[in-house]
């Protein structure tokens, strides 16, 4: 096979730059914090100093961090194939039926959890129940995850230590351990005093695995500075900030990865501009930091749009964005899949779509093949020649299997497609979302669906909400039996 890839990305002296300025960074500005036993934590051991409300680092305990990281980095193992992952949890969906971009329900996050649980596996659920009691609303989802997908579900913030307690017990009911991300660092150079607390106040408790989220999201021109090299200094100085933290409160573990993230602004609209070209180059340039500040090759990124429908801009953004940086090294595309305008709409006919771009790059990144030599080649043509057509030769039906078979990117000609309805491809990937939905059937053992709809209504009643006046969608069709 003829593969092929991107080359290009920082040089050895650009590097260098950004590394000391990153520790020149840790050691000057620091890391803004306001909880008081984090604060402890940190600077019992030598090499942090909180002075002026910040965390400051020496440059020997960065360095030290830096190696371990590094160290950790080539214990990985890179992906070796391309994946989409399920979006992250959006506040509208585009509905199947209308088109039209709306407000999501609990009915759409029961159809919209089953179709991105018939294609990947794990992730936040897609869409949030917006007509639910916003106390419940969270809850809920996370109900719903365990019923129909439970490698679903778990990274939902909630801010309420009583909802969290709830979100324990009904991951305990199904006999598993409740997940609760937060982003500790909020850019530029501050920690979340919020998060730390929750994080203190759960840190030990058996049910509950509370995960410090260390990746910031520094946006250039907004929260961090425009041009490209400030940019990633600051990203990597509050991931390398962050991580000694987490080191510190015993939350981070000799494997964890340091992560590494930038984004572009736009000004005119205060929105992380997603569709920009820079954009694509800036996340080829992270895999080079990855690999000098923590060892291994990132090979792992969101995606994302700052379209509003399955349009031709969506189109654009999804194809150079997974194309390119899958040609950079890049294999898990991850939290982005049928999400647009960043994260607040989901269509299911852009996640069809998205999951077909994905086997379309992965088919580059296989490469194309390269057989024969001059006299079979010459062969090969006389024979065709002879035949009149290379339809029936035994190098086509050879070949043939390597060649992309999508069946929602067709290659028909005019009459064929007016035949077959003159269908776009929006409304043919709108199509498959439906039968995936229909087809898709899970059910929960009975005795943990009983104990689930307890915890769920003992939390209801606990936090002040009527669950008989809620808009609960099913999670089974009416014919399914319930559980006894």
């Amino acid at each position: 096979m003829i593969q092929f890839e991107l080359s290009g990305g920082l040089s050895s002296q650009q590097l260098a730059m950004i590394h000391d300025a990153v520790l020149a960074i840790l050691e000057d500005t620091g890391l803004a914090c306001e909880h008081a036993p984090t604060v402890a934590a940190v600077t019992a051991s030598e090499g942090v100093r909180f002075e002026g409300g910040r965390l400051r680092f020496s440059p020997d305990l960065v360095e030290a961090t830096i190696e371990r990281a590094r160290a950790a980095g080539r214990r990985g193992t890179p992906a070796e194939r391309v994946s989409v992952g399920a979006p992250w949890n959006c506040f509208n969906i585009i509905d199947l039926d209308t088109d039209e971009i709306r407000a999501s329900t609990a009915a759409d996050a029961v159809s919209a959890l089953k179709l991105v649980a018939s294609f990947t596996r794990g992730g936040p659920a897609p869409v949030y129940p917006c007509d639910l009691d916003q106390r419940i609303q969270v809850l809920w989802t996370e109900k719903l995850c365990l019923e129909l997908a439970p490698e679903f579900g778990g990274g939902l913030a909630i801010h309420d230590p009583e909802s969290i307690r709830w979100a324990r017990d009904l991951y305990a009911a199904a006999g598993e351990k409740y997940h609760a991300g937060y982003q500790f660092v909020i850019s530029p150079l501050r920690l979340d005093h919020v998060a730390l607390d929750l994080y203190w106040r759960f840190r030990d408790d058996p049910l509950v695995h509370i995960s410090m989220d260390l990746c910031p999201i520094p946006v250039g021109g907004l929260t961090a500075p425009l041009f490209t090299s400030g940019l990633l200094a600051q990203g990597l100085a509050e991931s390398l900030g962050a991580l000694i933290v987490a080191q510190r409160l015993g939350s981070s573990g000799p494997d964890d990865l340091l992560p590494v993230r930038a984004d572009y602004g736009d000004m005119r609209d205060l929105t992380v501009a997603y569709s920009l070209p820079q954009s694509v180059m800036v996340q080829v340039l992270l895999r080079d930091l990855a690999e000098h500040f923590s060892g291994y090759r990132h090979d792992t990124i969101y995606i994302n749009t700052n379209a509003k429908r399955a349009d031709a801009l969506a189109t654009l953004d999804r194809m150079a964005y997974m194309l390119m940086l899958g040609l950079a090294g890049y294999r898990n595309f991850i939290l982005g899949a049928g999400q647009l305008s960043m994260d607040e709409i989901f269509s299911p006919a852009q996640f069809m779509i998205d999951l077909e771009i994905g086997r379309y790059v992965q088919a580059v990144l296989d490469g194309i093949s390269w057989s024969g030599d001059a006299r079979s080649i010459a062969q090969a043509v006389a024979e065709g020649v002879a035949e009149g057509s290379f339809l029936a030769h035994p190098t086509t039906v050879e070949a043939l299997p390597e060649f992309l078979q999508s069946s929602l990117f067709r290659r028909s000609n005019v009459g064929q497609w007016r035949a077959a309805g003159q269908r776009t491809i929006e409304q043919e990937a709108v199509a498959k979302a439906k039968a995936a939905i229909a087809s898709f059937h899970r059910e929960l053992a009975p005795e943990k669906q009983r104990d689930l709809d307890r915890v769920f209504a003992d939390a209801c009643r606990a936090l002040g909400v009527d669950l008989a006046s809620q808009p609960i969608a099913a999670t089974r069709p009416a014919s399914a039996p319930e559980a006894p």
